[in-house]
């Protein structure tokens, strides 16, 4: 399919522009010079009535009017006739020997004006006017007769629309012709901007383009542009933390399994050996399987692809279901944990399960011994609060606590994978909540922030 680049079409548009411009203009600046000559034209053919019949009247010869009239008129397209009742024409001045139309002339107490004059077409479609007004000398009265034939104002406006039909083809063919190099100096700004963004690699994304250059128009494309860029390279640089994080994790696992079973080739071992070996295989196995699932959980709740299923929790029956299944852990280190929530929320249960039993978990393994984690709920108008509390220190960093592989000491030795809170989160924003972590009193907090059932209910219909 071919297609028309943005230059033609704005050269194109540009020279249409500029056509209908000069046209319209031409135009009208035709037609007001047209109405003024022909005014001027009507006024000087009144007038020059008004002055014959003024002369007569102030005694001067009707014979001798031509003398007056060769210098106010141009005789070649100027008429002049005076009669006198049955003695005929006493002058007859018309050069162009036109015909004039019978004519009913005005009352000698009648002044001349406009819109007396009798105008028409002649046989050769040239603009005529006459006036004929009844006048009086020494001898009586008589009828003064002008007229003039518009040739020579004709003749103007020929040639004005002549030149301006040139001056409009002039214009129309420079702005043809410098239209495309106007445009495409315009336009370098954006095959600038298109080079700069093609010539992008995974290095440069984080530095902005440069908008200095650029006009007006395209600065919020350019805005737009480094606004994407920045979020590429904000993703890229996660991929690449998260492949990393995914590479070590699964290459521990993957070199132990390795080193455990060329160490059991090495000789002939008795068969509780190798079964000791299976079962630790097994159980690595296992955790790296967990890892997968956790991962893939993540990715999916990355892309919104996991159904919920949305159904009201009795909080007090649920925590205590909770707290049942992790309360040998909390014996271990002899923690003690505190249920004091009610209330109702719309949730997935079994996500929500997950995301409290790592929260507790979290909680049971970095509160001191002896010590009682508290889990309570809090409602208000726009949903419900659920708590979870341990005394400890501030977390350090605790901006990346909810990053995947993320671990306070940052070194990879405390148990877990890293991924527990990362999926708490995301089951929490699955739902249209948030978490949040605080630190107040020596106590640290972990507050789940989910919207009632009613609202919840409307969201996820």
């Amino acid at each position: 399919m071919l297609r028309s680049s943005l230059t033609v079409r704005l050269t194109v548009a540009f020279t249409l522009l500029v056509a209908l411009t000069c046209g319209l203009v031409s135009v009208s600046l035709y037609r007001s010079l047209a109405a003024e000559l022909v005014w001027r034209d009507n006024q000087t053919l009144v007038n020059r009535a008004a002055q014959l019949r003024q002369l007569l009247l102030d005694g001067a010869e009707a014979r001798t009017l031509p003398l007056y009239f060769n210098r106010m008129m141009n005789t070649r397209q100027d008429i002049l006739r005076i009669t006198r009742g049955e003695a005929g024409a006493i002058v007859d001045i018309n050069h162009s020997g036109l015909r004039l139309p019978a004519m009913e002339a005005l009352p000698a107490t009648t002044p001349p004006t406009v819109a007396r004059l009798h105008q028409w077409h002649t046989g050769k479609g040239t603009d005529a006017a006459a006036l004929a007004l009844t006048g009086r000398d020494a001898a009586g009265p008589l009828v003064i007769t002008v007229a003039r034939i518009a040739e020579e104002r004709q003749q103007v406006l020929r040639q004005y629309r002549q030149h301006s039909l040139l001056f409009c083809l002039a214009a129309v063919l420079l702005a043809a012709a410098v239209g495309p190099l106007a445009i495409r100096r315009s336009l370098r700004a954006i095959a600038q901007l298109s080079q700069q963004t093609a010539q992008t690699d995974s290095r440069g994304l984080a530095a902005p383009l440069p908008l200095q250059g650029l006009p007006a128009e395209l600065l919020p494309l350019g805005s737009a542009l480094n606004q994407m860029r920045q979020r590429l390279a904000e993703d890229f640089t996660r991929l690449t933390q998260f492949a990393d994080d995914l590479a070590h994790e699964l290459r521990t696992p993957v070199n132990v399994l390795l080193a455990q079973n060329q160490v059991m080739l090495q000789r002939p071992r008795s068969p509780e050996e190798y079964e000791g070996l299976l079962e630790s295989n097994i159980e690595e196995l296992e955790q790296m399987t967990r890892l997968i699932e956790n991962i893939l959980f993540l990715s999916r709740a990355d892309h919104r692809n996991i159904a919920l299923s949305l159904m009201p929790v009795d909080l007090p029956r649920f925590t205590r279901r909770v707290v049942a299944f992790l309360t040998p852990l909390a014996e271990e280190r002899e923690i003690r944990l505190e249920v004091t929530a009610s209330g109702e929320v719309l949730a997935d249960e079994l996500l929500l399960q997950r995301a409290l039993t790592n929260l507790l978990t979290n909680a049971i393994r970095h509160s001191p011994e002896g010590e009682t984690v508290r889990i309570d709920s809090d409602r208000d108008d726009n949903g419900v609060t659920l708590s979870v509390t341990n005394r400890g220190d501030p977390i350090a960093d605790a901006d990346k606590l909810f990053t995947r592989f993320w671990r306070a000491d940052n070194a990879r030795h405390t148990p877990g994978s890293g991924l527990g809170l990362a999926i708490t989160r995301a089951i929490v924003q699955l739902h249209g909540g948030e978490i949040q972590v605080e630190h107040q009193q020596g106590e640290n907090r972990f507050r789940v922030r989910l919207p009632g059932g009613a609202e919840r209910s409307k969201g996820s219909g």
